[in-house]
């Protein structure tokens, strides 16, 4: 396969996962709004933290100085100053499908591209500041379309090198992306705190794993919840999942484990995958907890980078 066919394989596979993801953490978000009467002043913490696992607090206030959020809301959705915002990662969707149409779907390409277009349709028509109901039903239609994105890969594609260089992007960006928000929710708890002690009901909800958590645990205390999206074997969203099909795609795309690309790759991945394994945080504290945090997190970029390096694949510029 070319190497410009799996570059962009790779890349429309992290960004659509990168598109679900944010869409939902938003829509969490929005919904907390609606629920306190769209009241600023509330949960404005949990802005700070949506803003930094979404994009990157610095860069928001170079550009807006305070966090407010109807500027925070723009930049998060449609900012060309945010190469995250939903509407260049799903730009870089609909762009990665058109050169691969020979190697996925027709159907797949069909969907990226009127959805691509009914949002340049929705961010023309709409007045500022977005109407949080308005925003709410966009986010509804971006999930919906990202699940039927999936049902579309998981249903119609062979399993073949196309496939499997999915499927690493997709496991990449997720496992990257729950490390982050762990992260994110360490640090933004008092050094003085107990994590055993804080709640972790709001980084259920922006893992999506609120409902799978209650069906087997009764404590939502962070500790338990943060070891539960790190080490449960059977959420798809955990990391331990997440670096399972990892390594699984990886196998199927290098078969010859004797060459030094595998060896290359399949080290730092195994040694990530018994990091989070043996990782035990209720013996750690805040500091120790963010820190090893910290390591994991820059372990599973490492990864990315050697695997995109190793693969010629290059993360394009996200800007207009």
């Amino acid at each position: 396969m070319l190497s410009r066919v799996a570059d962009a394989l790779y890349w429309m596979a992290r960004y659509s996962e990168r598109t679900e993801t944010n869409a939902h953490i938003l829509q969490v978000q929005l919904l907390n709004m609606l629920e306190q009467s769209g009241k600023e002043h509330d949960y404005l913490d949990h802005w700070e933290a949506i803003l930094d696992i979404c994009a990157s607090k610095e860069e928001f206030l170079a550009c807006y100085e305070v966090i407010r959020v109807n500027p925070l809301i723009e930049y998060l959705l449609f900012s060309e100053n945010n190469s995250n915002a939903l509407h260049a990662t799903l730009r870089a969707v609909r762009e990665n499908a058109r050169i691969t149409r020979d190697s996925i779907p027709i159907e797949l390409w069909e969907l990226h591209n009127a959805f691509y277009l009914y949002m340049q349709q929705e961010v023309t028509v709409q007045k500022r500041p977005f109407p949080l109901i308005s925003l709410n039903y966009f986010l509804h239609n971006v999930r919906k379309t990202s699940l039927t994105v999936t049902g579309l890969v998981e249903d119609s594609m062979e399993r073949d090198l196309p496939f499997y260089f999915m499927q690493v992007g997709k496991w990449i960006e997720r496992a990257e992306k729950t490390i982050r928000m762990i992260l994110i929710m360490l640090e933004q708890q008092p050094m003085t705190s107990n994590i055993e002690e804080a709640d972790g009901i709001f980084l259920l909800d922006l893992s999506k794993a609120t409902e799978s958590y209650k069906r087997k645990h009764h404590q939502t205390n962070l500790l338990c919840v943060m070891q539960y999206l790190l080490q449960d074997a059977h959420f798809p969203r955990s990391v331990k999942v997440c670096l399972k099909k990892l390594e699984e795609a990886f196998m199927h795309i290098e078969k010859d484990h004797l060459t030094a690309r595998f060896v290359a790759l399949n080290t730092p991945l195994r040694a990530l995958l018994t990091a989070i394994s043996e990782l035990n945080l209720s013996t750690s504290s805040l500091e120790e907890a963010i820190f090893s945090m910290e390591e994991r997190l820059c372990q599973c970029i490492d990864f990315g980078h050697t695997f995109s390096a190793i693969y010629h694949l290059y993360e394009p510029s996200l800007q207009a």
